[in-house]
């Protein structure tokens, strides 16, 4: 690591008072090696390099706790699902589903870093990915995140990883006893090899799958591992009513409930989405310190929301927000989570208006909460982001924190005259307003360009991989029939014609 200092000036700079963000207006951000020094106004010391950006934002790198790391997954949730378009359409898996991975580690390793350079594109210098298992033979394989974790030390990001693990292929399909115990070990194996690794840029985590597909003794052993080994669990929850109707019938309980009985509610538990809770189970996820990853644009996908961000506050509970679907623009999830937010406390899109002028709140049982301020939904992708793993170096700009520090630049016609900082970042710019990553005191991109990456062979590449993903819906069909037949064109495409 280098030990050259560098000095970052900018018209705000967003520091920390060791309780809260501020922002110190044309101020300083100073790092050594992987280490920031100084955060203020007039730094007098010495330095070997100096970069003035200007009418910029320097802020704390985003935190995302819910990345997409693949491109099929990503662009599965936003470009084809839509519940299949076409009416009475239903994919049906074949025989071949399930029994093998039809990816090679070339088009691992593509994807992986098309999906990094998004990341770092976007300001994300901390990431723990999610990946998409649709036509994975099981699951988030040992070797597919040896892989990862690969790819991660050559793009530089910051990164929490762990191979996933379940009991049964589908909630349909019966336990697999050999491939449940071969997962799980593979797990632990992954997490006991590759925390620490890449002078402590990656770390891992446990990441069970979904209670449909993974038994409670699992669930239960995993946890008790995460506590050993002194690491995260990410479990995904309460994302739609389905699982209700999949646990009630089973347990008798809701899913937060049986998360209660079954002795998984903790500081370690990292909950993506938990929509579908009740009022006494929010209040069980604040009292034991559960995190959630709220993943606002995902969610709209099909047609779900957080009800609400002002409301998970108001109890007490960590919030955070993942990307978790294409684009992989934080500051658009950031937006978006305000605006839904303001959905919810207004209610206007959710009253019925009556021929009789009355009017009838649909949400007339909640009551109101306090409003979020921007500030707020900032905290939820920087320092409630490293409050859910247990750190306090990442997330915040301040004497002894990680030099993971982005420039978001103002100075763009689109982004408009400017305000407050916080506010103008929310409302006003989006990722590709992201001008510099810096990650442990590394440069990961000048000016919009990733370094150590050739851009226009990766998108190229990137293509060729997803293309093949696409493929594949018709090679794991029942019937054969081409992904068109579910998704058809938005509209009529003419091809040339190759004489």
């Amino acid at each position: 690591m280098s030990n050259k200092r560098t000095l970052l000036h900018g018209k705000f700079v967003i520091g920390f008072d060791g309780t809260q963000h501020v922002v110190y207006e044309d101020g300083d951000v100073v790092y050594e090696g992987d280490e920031v020094i100084f955060v203020g106004h007039d730094y007098s010391g010495m330095y070997d390099e100096y970069w003035d950006v200007g009418l910029s934002i320097i802020s704390p790198g985003f935190i995302d706790l819910e990345a997409d790391i693949d491109t099929d997954h990503a662009n599965f949730d936003v470009a084809l699902f839509h519940k299949f378009p076409k009416a009475g359409s239903t994919w049906e898996p074949n025989e071949k589903f399930r029994t093998r991975d039809p990816y090679t580690d070339e088009d691992f390793y593509i994807r992986q870093k098309y999906s990094m350079a998004q990341l770092i594109m976007n300001g994300i210098t901390t990431a723990m990915p999610i990946a998409g298992e649709q036509f994975h033979g099981w699951g988030q394989s040992y070797h597919e995140f040896e892989i990862m974790a690969q790819t991660a030390k050559e793009m530089g990001i910051r990164a929490y990883l762990g191979p996933s693990f379940k009991s049964r292929a589908e909630r349909d399909r019966p336990d697999d006893p050999a491939r449940e115990r071969e997962s799980f070990d593979d797990a632990i194996r992954y997490c006991t090899q590759f925390n620490g690794a890449n002078n402590d840029r990656i770390r891992t985590f446990l990441n069970p799958c979904q209670i449909a597909v993974t038994n409670t003794e699992i669930l239960k052993k995993a946890m008790d591992e995460a506590k050993a080994m002194d690491m995260p669990m990410r479990l995904h929850a309460c994302e739609e009513d389905i699982e209700w109707k999949y646990t009630l019938p089973r347990f008798g309980k809701t899913t937060i409930d049986l998360f209660e009985e079954l002795g998984l509610l903790n500081p370690r538990l990292l909950v993506p989405h938990a929509l579908t809770v009740k009022d006494s189970e929010l209040k069980k996820l604040a009292a034991n310190g559960v995190t959630v990853i709220h993943t606002p644009i995902a969610e709209i996908n099909y047609g779900a929301g957080l009800f609400s961000f002002a409301k998970y506050q108001s109890y007490g509970i960590n919030l955070t927000i993942g990307t978790d679907a294409q684009p992989t623009d934080m500051i658009q999830n950031m937006r978006l989570a305000w605006d839904i937010d303001r959905l919810c406390e207004c209610r206007i899109l959710f009253s019925r208006y009556g021929e009789d002028s009355t009017i009838t709140d649909a949400f007339q049982l909640e009551q109101d909460y306090p409003k979020t301020s921007a500030a707020e939904i900032f905290n939820a992708v920087t320092i409630n982001g490293a409050k859910a793993l247990g750190r306090t170096d990442i997330g915040n700009l301040s004497v002894g924190a990680k030099a993971d520090i982005i420039v978001v630049d103002l100075d763009d016609l689109s982004v408009g005259p400017y305000e407050d900082p916080i506010r103008t970042l929310l409302v006003s710019c989006v990722g590709n307003n992201v001008k510099h990553t810096i990650i442990d005191g590394i440069t990961r991109m000048k000016d919009r360009v990733v370094i150590g990456i050739d851009e226009p062979a990766l998108k190229k590449e990137a293509q060729r991989v997803f293309e093949k993903y696409l493929s594949l819906f018709q090679e794991y069909d029942a019937q054969g029939r081409p992904l068109s037949y579910f998704c058809p064109p938005s509209m009529p495409i003419y091809k040339r014609k190759i004489k």
